[in-house]
């Protein structure tokens, strides 16, 4: 059976629900955060039938996967998989507005990237919807490294309306796109020489139906990872890192590491070297699934998309 792509899914109630929750917390303090969110992940919970779905199939792979992880497929799991991103919105917002608090963030290469930009070139770090991405905006106030995050343009637009309402000063580094066009490409190269950071997702196919994409293993069933990432490290020439930031007990842990020192893109096999990185983003993605199964928030079908 296959299923709609993720990007023809709407997000019902998401701005409405996080601005009030947002506005609940810096207002009336984490008490009164804490007694909403509660309700609010519940009704998002009933209403995206889509995203329900989505969760149980990945919890159903996890345990098969996993049988030993003490990890139930059941709707409690789900309904908290739901929880922890309405959580997650909170400390999402900050890191955008002011960035996310050094002493919350547990970050043991940080000096691993500062000799990374300190060599006078920066890098593409590919990232996903496990734990909370934008927590790693924090990357540049600790490192006074400039980040520069690559973001699907509906949600990008629906994230700047929002922030727009709530702090008309808040400036991002936030590039909307939905293809990389020749004049992006260059722009992103230009950044990457001043030793700044491009930050993408790949566990999100492409938008575009042109977009490439190859099959490999995730959870011990095949799926669909984008080969866009790659390609556009290729035109950068410059290193590729994986990033995931997960919500710990005290805070969030950055895991940033190498997947190749350059995307090797030979004639006769152009996407060889691709697939192999795709492959294994894959196999780290799973990797730190294990280590936080609840915090991957992917609430569309992601094996049989079409």
């Amino acid at each position: 059976m296959t299923s709609l792509h993720w990007s023809r899914y709407r997000e019902q109630g998401f701005s409405l629900g996080i601005r009030f929750l947002f506005w609940l917390h810096h207002r009336l303090g984490p008490i009164a955060f804490k007694a909403a969110v509660y309700p609010v992940a519940f009704s998002y919970y009933l209403k995206n039938r889509a995203g329900r779905l989505a969760i149980q199939e990945y919890l159903q792979l996890y345990t098969a996967r996993y049988p030993d992880a003490g990890i139930q497929a059941n709707w409690r799991t789900g309904f908290n998989v739901f929880l922890n991103f309405a959580n997650s919105a909170r400390d999402k917002l900050e890191a955008w507005f002011s960035g996310f608090p050094a002493d919350r963030v547990n970050f043991p290469k940080r000096d691993f990237l500062h000799q990374v930009v300190a060599g006078g070139k920066g890098g593409v770090l590919i990232g996903s919807h496990l734990g909370n991405l934008e927590v790693c905006r924090a990357l540049g106030s600790l490192t006074d490294v400039r980040v520069n995050v690559l973001v699907h343009t509906k949600h990008a637009k629906k994230f700047n309306r929002m922030m727009q309402r709530l702090n008309p000063k808040s400036q991002l580094c936030l590039i909307q796109v939905t293809e990389v066009t020749p004049t992006l490409a260059m722009k992103l190269s230009l950044a990457v020489e001043r030793g700044e950071l491009v930050v993408i997702v790949g566990d999100r196919t492409p938008v575009n139906s042109h977009g490439r994409t190859c099959t490999v293993d995730f959870l011990g069933r095949p799926a669909n990872f984008p080969l866009g990432p790659y390609i556009l490290a290729a035109l950068l020439k410059c290193p590729v890192y994986t990033l995931f930031c997960l919500r710990s007990p005290t805070g969030y842990d950055i895991y940033m590491d190498k997947l190749c020192d350059q995307v090797e893109m030979k004639r006769g096999n152009r996407e060889g070297h691709l697939y192999i990185l795709a492959a294994e983003f894959a196999r780290r993605l799973e990797h730190y699934c294990r280590l936080a199964p609840l915090q991957w928030y992917n609430f569309y079908p992601f094996w049989n998309q079409k």
